[in-house]
């Protein structure tokens, strides 16, 4: 990888037999995404999500559209995560909840994909703290056994948010939006960079487009995305 996810310092992919004697302790810290003012969300989380976090959508290099969720309203700010680490949130996007694992691709764009590890994990260790990787056999240990499926069933729900998203460009109901945030101590600043749907373009589709859109399970993503679009205010009231 050119460039390192969020969160991730050292992605390596992982090896029964150079990691035979790594042992991971797990950790309710979630200070390692305390600088994370956005993280990607899958289509399969908007509903929880929107209870919590504003939904909005970004673009890569290549114009193409990926969903996040706002945790702060300025730069390397995340409202969500306090001094001790801990998530202060009822539900915790998939994307912070899969590390310190995560599928890399083999960049040949075949859907081959191997499964990495941050060593730069504080958790990751060899003096037997918490639980090994690999068992005497080299087989997956049930904890990532179970970090693996994780893993599999993430990248399965981020193909199916890929296919929403390219969707949603193709009927061009997305617009660029800037929101004007004023804190009551008097402050005054506007976050952008993001778009979300546009509610008369939404109406105007044909009723054919409309349709699919109903039937796909996509219109209830939008609703809850519009309806998240609340959630800027909890934002401000958590900053303040």
């Amino acid at each position: 990888m050119n460039q390192q996810p969020l969160f991730y310092k050292k992605i390596v992919p992982l090896n029964k037999e150079q990691h035979k004697n790594l042992y991971i302790e797990p950790s309710d810290s979630y200070a390692f995404a305390g600088d994370s003012n956005s993280l990607y969300i899958a289509a399969v989380e908007f509903v929880r999500a929107a209870a919590e976090y504003p939904i909005v959508f970004g673009n890569d290099a290549d114009d193409n559209v990926f969903p996040v969720v706002l945790l702060g309203l300025k730069q390397n700010q995340n409202l969500y995560v306090d001094k001790k680490g801990e998530w202060q949130a009822g539900y915790i996007p998939a994307y912070t909840r899969r590390y310190p694992f995560i599928l890399a691709g083999d960049g040949e764009g075949r859907e081959q994909f191997t499964v990495c590890i941050d060593e730069g994990y504080s958790g990751f260790n060899t003096a037997r703290e918490g639980q090994a990787l690999f068992d005497d056999q080299g087989n997956e240990s049930p904890i990532l056994k179970q970090a693996v499926d994780f893993l599999r069933d993430y990248q399965s729900q981020i193909q199916t948010t890929t296919r929403f998203c390219r969707h949603l460009a193709e009927l061009d109901i997305l617009e660029p939006v800037q929101a004007n945030i004023e804190m009551k101590s008097g402050d005054k600043f506007a976050i952008g960079g993001f778009r979300c749907v546009n509610r008369d373009k939404l109406k105007n589709l044909s009723a054919e487009a409309l349709k699919q859109l109903v039937d796909s399970g996509e219109m209830e993503l939008i609703y809850a995305h519009l309806l998240s679009l609340n959630n800027i205010n909890t934002l401000m009231n958590r900053m303040a």
